[in-house]
Order: C-alpha cells, then sequence, then structure tokens
C-alpha cells in the first residue's frame, strides 16, 4: 500500500472523529446550559426560527407571531452574513449594550452570533433606531438613506414580509 493512502486515511479518520466529538460534546455542553427568562420569553414570542418540513421555503407562515415570520425571513434572506447580533468585546459595549450569555440563546438554531461583520450589529437595534419608516426606506433602497451602502435592495420582498422583519428588529432591544 502507498504511503500517502495511509496518511490519506488517516486525516479523513481524525476529521471524521473531531467532528463526531464536537456534535456529541457540543449538544452535551448546550444542554447543561439553563435557559434564561429571555431565551424563554424570545422562543414563546418567535418560536421555532430553522428550517422545518412545515415550512420548506422559510417563508414563516407556521411562526406564532409576526415577529417570528421576520426571524425566519430574516434567515432566509440571508442578514445573518453581513450583520452580527453579537456586539464585540471592545467600546461596542457601551454603545450597543451587554452582550447575551450562552442561556439567552439556548434552543435557539440556527444561533445569529454571526463571525464577520460587515454591517452593523443588530443586536440592540430596536434601542437605537425605532424609526420604522427608515427601516422601511433602508431595506428598499439601501443607498437613499445610507450612502455607499453594500446592503442589497430588498424589493423582491411582499410588504406583508418586510413588515414582518421590521417586527422582528424591533424586538431586538
Amino acid at each position: 500500500m502507498p504511503k500517502y493512502v495511509a496518511g490519506a486515511v488517516l486525516v479523513v479518520l481524525v476529521i471524521f472523529s473531531s467532528v463526531a466529538i464536537t456534535i456529541v460534546g457540543g449538544s452535551t455542553y448546550m444542554n447543561e446550559i439553563p435557559k434564561t427568562e429571555l431565551a424563554i420569553e424570545k422562543e414563546k414570542m418567535l418560536g421555532h426560527s430553522a428550517w422545518t418540513i412545515h415550512d420548506p421555503w422559510m417563508r414563516g407562515d407556521d411562526a406564532p407571531t409576526l415577529a417570528g415570520k421576520g426571524k425566519k425571513i430574516f434567515i432566509r434572506e440571508g442578514c445573518w452574513w453581513c450583520h452580527t447580533l453579537l456586539p464585540e468585546q471592545t467600546q461596542d459595549w457601551t454603545y450597543f449594550g451587554e452582550p447575551p450569555v450562552a442561556g439567552d440563546v439556548q434552543g435557539e438554531a440556527p444561533s445569529l452570533f454571526g463571525s464577520d461583520r460587515k454591517a452593523p450589529d443588530l443586536l440592540h437595534i430596536a434601542s437605537r433606531n425605532r424609526v420604522k419608516a427608515w427601516h422601511y426606506v433602508h431595506h428598499r433602497d439601501p443607498r437613499a438613506v445610507t450612502p455607499g451602502s453594500i446592503m442589497p435592495a430588498f424589493t423582491h420582498l411582499t410588504d406583508h414580509e418586510l413588515d414582518a422583519i421590521i417586527a422582528y428588529l424591533d424586538t431586538l432591544k
């Protein structure tokens, strides 16, 4: 047997065992963290936000509230690729507010922390910008209110879907 085959098999075994340990160990650890009151409140208000067989296109039709529908659309449209929901540990905390603790996101799937901020953090957006008209204009034509913005225009969203996203953003206080 050539040497590279044995090495390749070893690499594959290490990768798969690492993934298995991460899945088992990570879920075991997360299940030990109790939900905070905020997590329980969000679960009631937003419902299950991940993909389900009952809502395969992630339209949010099975969400308990308009804000829950908005969170599904937020995920579906990929907003979390650019916007974080976790202020960085710098001066951000004094401006954006305290970051969430592990129990605040217990039960969420996916957790919308984000890891590479290309756009403003949205964790406390409702505390900073409560003008709904601004959000409507910003989502339809971002450069009309923020010149030079790299955010795409969401002209394909219906008015009801836009209402839902804005309702979700309004819960981020």
